[in-house]
């Protein structure tokens, strides 16, 4: 094979990995820290303000 379709297809596995382990992580964030103020879940719809946005 030609190294650029190696180079191709090892960042293509790579990027896959990668959707797939931040989907695991943000599926179990919202499962642990559901009560908590996420960074996706303050403001206006959690009702109370984002501790990151205020500084």
């Amino acid at each position: 094979m030609l190294p650029v379709a190696r180079l191709i297809i090892v960042f293509v596995m790579l990027g896959s990995f990668a959707l797939v382990f931040a989907e695991l992580v943000r599926r179990s964030e919202e499962m642990s820290a559901r009560p908590l103020p996420t960074a996706s879940r303050c403001g206006d719809a959690a009702g109370m303000p984002c501790p990151q946005r205020a500084l």
